[in-house]
């Protein structure tokens, strides 16, 4: 009642699960490097993506890449934004909030 043996397949195919039929010899290893190359490059494009970040109007309220953008952080520019919403009569917005559990501590010298 076998069946007969399995059918010819490509030799070259590759899937995350391991192999072309189902009874894998690795599912383990091959799913954590299927996981493994989608975050390092998940991480590589965030990365990339936030370097080249500009933002051409200040936000009307905290938005997430307020954490992480240049902008908000370096001491010339977060100069030009006070001074560009200080013409408008706008308020500076912390770009990393009293509620954010990820805050780095500050020395008190």
């Amino acid at each position: 009642m076998g069946g007969g043996s399995k059918l010819p397949y490509a030799k070259w195919a590759w899937s995350s699960y391991s192999a072309w039929w189902p009874q894998a010899r690795t599912p383990a290893g091959n799913t954590f490097l299927t996981v493994s190359i989608l975050v390092a490059s998940g991480v590589a494009l965030f990365n990339w993506s936030a370097e080249k970040e500009t933002r051409h109007s200040y936000p009307l309220y905290w938005i997430p890449s307020m954490l992480w953008a240049k902008e908000f952080h370096d001491p010339v520019s977060v100069a030009f934004w006070k001074e560009q919403l200080a013409k408008e009569g706008r308020e500076w917005i912390e770009p990393i909030p009293s509620w954010w559990p990820f805050k780095k501590a500050v020395k008190n010298e």
